[in-house]
């Protein structure tokens, strides 16, 4: 639908610098300049074509990141001076994130400039295209989780973004079988959102997850504790959530769940039906 293409701009651009990140600086930066140069209104039909080569280039990758959206989850809260005890590996990370903020927000360059001028496109991440860290950068060897495919689309699709994975969350916490550990957790420490914790953790280990990324390890260390410290939970606790997490997604817990509250919304004779059309209306 060609009002939806100012929205399709919007997300490829999130996705550029989210999930191809410093793998490839140039081409997060072109998608980018690509929604500047191609007004959707003006572009018209062709946004289609548009679309299509740009996500081509970016599914042809063989490395992608996820490093400037790790960079983007430690600012704010170091804006704020809510971040766990710092140590010392993690002090070089958030100066150089503060660094970079400044040097966007006061920019000295024409590449800056046009940084700080296109920031909103990829909410806040493309100001850190370019930042690397003085740290050896390394490759994720850890498989992906395994998935099922619901409705033509994977199961990792359903996540606390979602309403249905907001309600399959809320029956982890609340106690399923195959994965009773994660309520016997939340009953020895209490915290506001449990579900929200779940949905972290979950997606650390799955929906966060991109085979063969690139990552900074301390980098990666600090969100984990910082995510923690959010929630609420001691580092030895979002630790044994994680491993909760990843059993009951390991042994098709969470896959199952999903299922049960697709059948619980839609109704089975109406699930039955999307099955066999290979859609459904989220």
């Amino acid at each position: 639908m060609p009002e939806e293409y100012a929205y399709f701009w919007r997300r490829l651009c999130v996705i550029a610098c989210e999930d191809v990140g410093p793998a490839d600086d140039v081409l997060a930066a072109f998608v980018v300049a690509c929604s500047t140069v191609f007004p959707p209104k003006k572009t018209g039909s062709e946004n289609y074509r548009l679309f299509c080569f740009l996500a081509a280039q970016m599914c042809d990758l063989s490395t992608r990141s996820r490093i400037y959206c790790s960079y983007g989850t430690i600012e704010p809260a170091a804006m704020k001076c809510e971040l766990p005890e710092l140590q010392a590996e993690d002090k070089p990370i958030v100066s150089a994130i503060m660094q970079r903020k400044a040097a966007v927000q006061t920019p000295t360059t024409t590449f800056q400039e046009w940084q700080r001028k296109n920031d909103w496109r990829a909410e806040g991440l493309l100001r850190f295209v370019g930042l690397t860290l003085p740290l050896e950068m390394t490759r994720v060897q850890t498989p992906l989780p395994p998935y099922k495919t619901l409705f033509d689309l994977p199961s990792y699709c359903f996540d606390m973004h979602t309403r249905l994975g907001l309600a399959m969350l809320k029956r982890l916490v609340q106690g399923v079988e195959g994965a009773e550990g994660i309520r016997e957790l939340f009953q020895r420490h209490k915290i506001k959102s449990a579900h929200r914790a779940v949905g972290e953790a979950l997606f650390f280990v799955e929906g966060g997850r991109i085979q063969g990324e690139l990552i900074y390890e301390p980098l990666c260390g600090l969100e984990q504790r910082l995510s923690a410290y959010k929630l609420g939970l001691p580092p030895n606790d979002w630790l044994e959530l994680r491993i909760l997490v990843e059993k009951a997604l390991a042994e098709g817990v969470v896959d199952r769940i999903r299922e049960e509250v697709l059948h619980q919304f839609y109704g089975q004779e109406f699930c039955n039906q999307l099955h066999q059309q290979g859609t459904l209306d989220l």
